[in-house]
């Protein structure tokens, strides 16, 4: 279970910011279907650097009911600037990402993101904020044939663009229009020692997205309501086709509270509707999420989520899964620089046209020391049980790392 710090939100003030639609999105990640709006950041002058290196052992490197162990490095950076002020700056951000396998090179992975960000604020109470993104990455995996694992690699490209308009209506009340679209272009999946040529094993994608979002604050409690829309055209590739083009609506109520001691809680609710070009799927279900976070004492927070929406980005099905899972995660910070961390997560996947449920359940355990200005070290635990219902796979695996973060 990724390990991320669920941000609490805080009492809007009057006048609208784009930073704080529904006081900070209040907690609230709505879905594939609504994309988030950024923050934009405080900047200061000069590029700043950021990166990691971790050293890993995994139990289960395959990622599949056949567990071997490995060894794996991971190195982690990304350099960024911004020019400009909190009315007016450009943004320019880069990213890796890649892992080195000592024994099964055939999982090494390598990532590159480049984006660029424009902001204004004008004097009519209008914001204005314009993204471009492309991330280019290699990856590679395996397929198992009987007792035999073959390994394959693949490239894929992503270039996007997003526009965003907010404008403040008066009265603590905030309208943010956004929309967006990306493309997704796979290359030919090559196997290892060319045992088998090279074919096109996933389709190209083309995701449009939009959203409406109004928003009203009084005092510590934030409410309002979205729209969004969803419209993904994908390649069509094999007899059956392995992805499917859709539609995806969604409809939700959102409220959120910050209090005083830094406690905060965010709820939205409503309804999605999912279908896909050849009519084989077609329905409306709920769709929700609940997220808090608790300061229990000065030392130790409390933290959780559950959410229940359909999942068309990470699913084994072509057309999507209904996701539901819930998270609780705690923090104890004894000194200053010292945090122990720990959580548990539960998930399942139900595919809507296969059928299979993936079951999932994790731990994880932490400890981050800061080494002083500008790194820590990090100790992390995780472990993972997946089971697969239709295809009957039990996957288990234990991933441990030790490793050092930095900022300059």
């Amino acid at each position: 279970m990724p390990h991320r710090r669920i941000a609490s939100s805080a009492p809007a003030k009057p006048g609208m910011r784009l930073r704080y639609a529904l006081a900070g999105a209040c907690l609230l990640a709505l879905g594939a279907a609504a994309p988030a709006a950024e923050l934009p950041a405080k900047g200061t002058d000069g590029w700043k650097l950021a990166g990691s290196l971790e050293r890993h052992w995994t139990s289960n490197v395959l990622d599949s009911d056949y567990a071997l162990p490995d060894w794996y490095t991971l190195l982690r950076g990304s350099l960024h600037r911004r020019w400009g002020d909190e009315d007016a700056y450009a943004a320019l951000r880069t990213e890796f990402e890649a892992s080195r396998h000592d024994t099964v090179t055939l999982e090494d992975d390598r990532a590159l993101a480049l984006s660029g960000e424009v902001f204004r604020r004008l004097s009519n109470g209008a914001e204005l904020r314009g993204t471009l993104a492309y991330n280019a990455a290699s990856t590679g995996d395996d397929v198992q044939i009987g007792p035999v694992v073959l390994g394959t690699r693949t490239t894929k490209q992503v270039a996007g663009a997003g526009l965003q308009v907010g404008f403040d209506l008066g009265d603590a009340t905030s309208l943010i229009l956004e929309a967006a679209d990306n493309f997704e272009m796979v290359g030919r999946t090559h196997f290892q020692n060319d045992l088998l040529p090279a074919s096109r094993l996933d389709p190209d994608r083309n995701r449009l997205q939009f959203s409406l979002r109004l928003t009203r604050t009084r005092g510590a409690l934030a409410f309002g309501g979205s729209a969004s829309a969803l419209l993904e055209s994908v390649e069509q590739l094999g007899s059956p086709p392995v992805a499917l083009s859709f539609r995806q609506y969604g409809l939700r109520g959102e409220i959120a509270f910050a209090g005083k001691d830094g406690s905060a809680l965010g709820l939205a609710l409503g309804a999605e509707w999912l279908g896909d070009r050849d009519r084989l799927y077609s329905r409306v279900r709920p769709a929700w999420q609940v997220t808090f976070s608790k300061p229990l004492i000065d030392t130790l927070e409390l933290r959780g989520s559950f959410i229940g929406r359909y999942e068309s980005a990470d699913s084994d099905d072509p057309l999507a899964s209904w996701l539901r899972r819930g998270e609780l995660e705690i923090a104890f910070k004894p000194r200053q620089e010292l945090l122990f961390g720990a959580g548990l997560a539960c998930q399942t996947k139900e595919n809507l046209l296969f059928e299979n449920k993936e079951h999932t359940r994790s731990l994880f355990a932490e400890a981050v020391y800061e080494l002083g200005a500008p790194a820590s070290l990090v100790f992390r635990v995780d472990y993972s049980r997946t089971f697969k219902t239709v295809i009957d796979i039990r996957q288990s695996t234990v991933d441990a790392f030790v490793g050092l973060r930095t900022k300059i």
